[in-house]
Parts: structure tokens; sequence; C-alpha cells
């Protein structure tokens, strides 16, 4: 008696090689793990090969066997490619059933369908059970997919049929995980630092307007058992992954959260892996997230803590439905985290409705003299398809307008096929006009480069404390300086920066590859620093030059030995900015003042 023939399904979920490492894929893994588990689907289905490597669509859809079904999980960073492969899959492969779902889904269609004639259905929110459900009813003769919650699709007669939402709050413990049904096991095989992700809970209690995380349907936050948390990190461990990223909205918002930090701690100790542990601490940072990063920062696992505000102005707040902690709060919180060695990381975003350049500017001002020196991560403001912000409405109401520009993936190797991918980045709005949005930039990229890497870092300390000389003051005073000194290499370079601005407000990219130090896409504060540092002595007479023009304007005076000895001890510290001098023969002692002004 021969076997009945399965159908093939293939699953896709593509991203970008950072060298030789590569994104396990998560998301499609989960699908199939929760799939093969149906006793139908598998009687009558067969998982082929999945496809996680951003390859040749073109290549990629003529060697697929006979599909009959097609996933493809959809994110910001490969949905044009992931379009493409659907079109080529229904050329080549005209009955198989094309289905994209994933965040970057939009739920507002308008002519998706229209412009998109070789996709044939679409799931909105989570998509194991849509999927598995989509399966089952293709086995029909004549599939009818109205009672599937979550689709989108074009009917019979051509008209658009949109199912009710499904109801979210399931018990995530009807989930397998990929990991431990041997979905991934086949790609453990190939050459390639696999790097992992694990969700611990599902779900965002809040609602901030530039995400779609906490949107109503996601609000409920649902736990993942601890027993397959704790096999997963035995499954990392064992398998040598490199990197694991934890994709909660708020790790550390429970806590069990300690004890699973832990547990990761453990499992480094026991295997050598996995190496380093990123995840998006909880939004409104406590004792709790702060033990996490320090069992994390002990054992090297950890790149920091991230203290998020998006924005200062409390007007800016209150329209993108967002809550911050007390800037007195944050100075306690800095504290804390550099007495024990962890680096906190502050994250920013520009022209959210309502901030102004000033609110803006001096937003930064007020971070910097809470004492953030380690790191201050400042964003264009993208607008994400499911989002709030992203609602046509709203944008009216807050006059936001935008440009289509390249994504720019930073520390990335340069993709080599012809496929971009875009978002939108908000550049006007009512409150912060495009000129004042070029301003925001470029203070931004200021305080990035100079302060973050730790090019001007000592010395705007100094000044500060010496001098009460602001940190908005000086490097909005650096802008100016290189405004004035086109030829010195800090006016070259700020010249370069406005230039890629243009570019960009035209729909260029962001992305800049510097050949001397590797194939890479590095972000503009990043190019710029490594070329400051390339020529350092040059920059630091340069930088002398810009202290005497700020000092002479504030109507203060300096010493020169002094002035000497700081620019001397900044250009001593430059290239290790978490790390004390261990001596320093300096007339002064400065290695005492910025310890104690830091």
């Amino acid at each position: 008696m021969t076997s009945k023939a399965k159908r093939n399904v293939y699953l896709c979920q593509v991203n970008h090689n950072f060298g030789n490492q590569a994104w396990l894929p998560y998301s499609v893994g989960s699908i199939q793990a929760y799939c093969q588990n149906n006793e139908e689907i598998a009687e009558n289905f067969e998982f082929k090969e999945l496809l996680f490597l951003r390859e040749d669509p073109d290549a990629v859809a003529r060697r697929l066997e006979n599909p009959k079904v097609i996933g493809i999980s959809c994110y910001i960073w490969n949905w044009e490619y992931s379009k493409k492969l659907a079109e080529l899959v229904k050329t080549y492969h005209p009955e198989c059933l094309i289905v994209l779902g994933g965040p970057h889904v939009p739920r507002v269609l308008g002519s998706f369908f229209e412009n998109h004639p070789f996709v044939d259905l679409l799931v909105h929110f989570e998509g194991e059970i849509a999927f598995s459900e989509i399966l089952i009813e293709f086995l029909n003769p004549e599939p009818n997919y109205e009672n599937i919650k979550s689709l989108s699709y074009v009917g019979d007669q051509g008209e658009r049929v949109n199912t009710p939402l499904r109801n979210l709050k399931y018990d995530l413990s009807i989930l397998p995980s990929p990991y431990l049904s041997n979905v991934f096991d086949p790609l453990m095989e190939l050459p390639y630092e696999f790097q992992g992700s694990q969700e611990t809970h599902r779900g965002c209690p809040y609602s901030c307007t530039f995400c779609d995380w906490g949107s109503a349907t996601m609000s409920k936050v649902r736990k993942i058992e601890e027993d397959r948390l704790h096999a997963e990190l035995e499954w990392f461990g064992r398998n040598e992954i490199e990197v694991l990223y934890n994709c909660d909205a708020n790790f550390g918002i429970f806590a069990r959260d300690y004890d699973l930090a832990v547990k990761t701690v453990e499992t480094k100790v026991k295997y050598g892996y996995p190496r380093s542990f990123r995840t998006a601490f909880a939004k409104n940072s406590n004792d709790r997230v702060f033990q996490i990063s320090s069992v994390l920062n002990d054992a090297g696992m950890s790149k920091g803590a991230t203290l998020s505000f998006q924005s200062m102005d409390a007007h800016t707040l209150d329209l993108i439905k967002r809550k911050n902690m007390k800037v007195n709060n944050f100075s306690e919180l800095m504290k804390q985290y550099r007495s024990s060695g962890i680096p906190p990381y502050t994250e920013l975003i520009i022209a959210m409705p309502g901030e102004t350049y000033e609110s803006f500017a001096n937003g930064i001002d007020m971070l910097t003299s809470a004492g953030q020196h380690d790191s201050l991560n400042i964003y264009v403001c993208m607008i994400l398809p499911n989002s709030q912000l992203g609602d046509a409405d709203y944008m009216a109401e807050h006059g936001v307008e935008t440009v289509r520009v390249p994504i720019n993936l930073r520390y990335s190797t340069p993709s080599k096929d012809s496929i971009t991918e875009y978002h939108d980045i908000i550049i006007s709005t009512k409150a912060m006009p495009l000129e004042d949005w070029k301003r925001a930039y470029m203070f931004s990229w200021a305080v990035q480069c100079l302060h973050g890497f730790n090019l001007t870092q000592f010395l705007s300390i100094f000044l500060y404390a010496e001098y009460e000389i602001s940190y908005r003051t000086f490097y909005e005073g650096f802008l100016d300086y290189c405004t004035d000194n086109p030829d010195l290499i800090i006016g070259k370079e700020y010249c370069e920066m406005l230039e890629i601005v243009e570019r960009v407000l035209q729909g260029g990219s962001w992305d800049v590859i510097l050949p001397k130090f590797g194939e890479v896409v590095w972000p503009p504060e990043g190019a710029s620093f490594l070329k400051f540092v390339d020529e350092r002595d040059q920059y630091f007479s340069e930088m002398k030059g810009f202290v005497e023009y700020l000092i002479t304007n504030a109507g203060v005076e300096i010493d020169d030995t002094l002035l000497d000895d700081v620019v001397r001890y900044q250009k001593e510290m430059t290239l290790s900015p978490y790390q004390k001098a261990k001596r320093v023969n300096f007339e002064y002692d400065l290695q005492n003042f910025f310890a104690g002004a830091s």
C-alpha cells in the first residue's frame, strides 16, 4: 500500500547576516512547531526547508519543490524582499497559496491587494493558530477561509474580506517551543554562528502611539511556562548560540524574570553559551531591572541597561501616551548603575508630535546634566504601519510629514541583492518644522559622535563642572564652529553630514561604508567617529581651537597649561570611554576630577 503524497509547505523569515552570524527564524519556527503537532496536518503536509537567508529571491523561488503553501513572516527589515519572493513564487508556482503574516502586514489595507495580486491571504497578529487553520481548510476541494479569524483576502466576487480579529487571551501553553520540537535541528549543521530569540511573555500593557506592541488586542500580557524556558536555555547552551535576544516588550516586569536571568547565566557557566544576552527592559526601571542587569553584567553577557525616555517634554509624552520616570530618579539610577560598573543607555526619538527643537535640545541637556555620559542613543522617528502614529487622522492633527528612505541596517554586512528595504521617517511636524528637524538631527549627530563615543565627553564634563558651560552650549557651539571653519577636518565632516541629511530628505540612504574599516554599514555618527579617530592628532588640535573659541564666547578664562592637559587627557581616554586611566602624568589631578564629575 502506497502512502498518500503530502503537500509541501515552506515557511520563510528572512533577515540580514552580520558577517557569519545569522538569526534563527523563531517566528516561523513557532508556527511549524504548532502545526506539526496537529495530526491532520502531519498526515497531509510536509514542512520543507526553512527559508531564512537573504538569498537571490528568484533562485529561491525556482528551487522550491512543488510548493502548495508558503507562509512568509514580514518585518520592516524584510518587507520588500518578502513581497518580491511572494511574487516570484506565484510566478513559478501559480497554484501555491501565498500567505503573509508578521508585524509589518498592514491592518489598514487601502489598495494593498490591487497592488499585490500575488498575495492570497494576510494574517494579522499571532500566526500559529491561524496558519494551522489555513492548512486544514486548504485540504478542502474549494477552501473557504471566512471562518478563520484575523485574515484579510479577496473573495470570489472580488470583494474585500476581513474576518473578525482573534481573541489573543488564550493560554500560551498550547504553543510548543520550536527549539524543543527539533524544528531548527537541520539548521545547526550549517556553517553559521547562530543568534537565537526567546520570548518569556507576549503582549505589552502600554499604548505608546509610536509603537504597535501595546495595541488594544495585545495589551494583555501572557506568560510562557518556566519549564519550557529553562529547557530552551539548555538548548541554547548545547547548540552554542552566540547571542540570545529576549524578545519581550518589558523584560523585568515580572518577579520571575530575575530567576530567568540567573538561569541564563548558569547556562553560560555550564556550556560557555549563550555568550551574550540582549533585551528590552521594563519601560520604567526599578530595583528588579537593576538586579537583572547586575547579574548579566557580572557574567559579561550584557552591554548595559537601557533607561528609555523617547522624549523629555511633558506635552510630547502626553501626546504619545507615555509616562517617564522623574529626572531626579533617573539621576539616582545613573549613579547606582555606574557605581556597579553597568553602562546605562538612554534612548530619545527626534520629532515626536509636540516636540520642538527647544524641548529636544533641552531634553538632551537635561539628561547629560543628570549624568548620562555612557550612551545616549537618538533615533529618527519612523512610522510603523500599525501604530497610532501611522494613522492618517493622527498624522494630520499633528502636521506630520514624512519621507520614504532606505533603512540604515547599521553594523550589518552590505546586502548583495538589489532589493532595498524602506521605512517612512518623520521630517516635519507642526511643532518641529523641517529646518528645526535638520538642526535637531545635526545636534543629535554631534552629541552621539562626540559625547557618546567619548571624543569630547571629558572636555564637556570639565567645562560644565568648572565654568558652568552647559552641554547644550558646548555641542551647539561645536556646530557653529564647524560652520565657520569648513576647511578643518571637523568642518569638512560637518559639511559631509549636511550632505547626507539632504540626500536623505530626497529619499536617499543613511548608509556610510568606509572601505578602510571593512565591509560594514555604519550609521553616520559611527562613521564620523572612525574618521576623526583615524586623524586624531589633527582632530584634537582642532578641538583645542574649538574650546578656546567656546570659552571666549562664554566670557571665561582658562590657563593654557590646564587647557593643554584637559585636551591631552581627552585624547588619552578617547579609545577607552569606560576605563579610567591607570596613570596620567598631568600637572592637574584630572583623573580624580573626572571620576568625581562624571
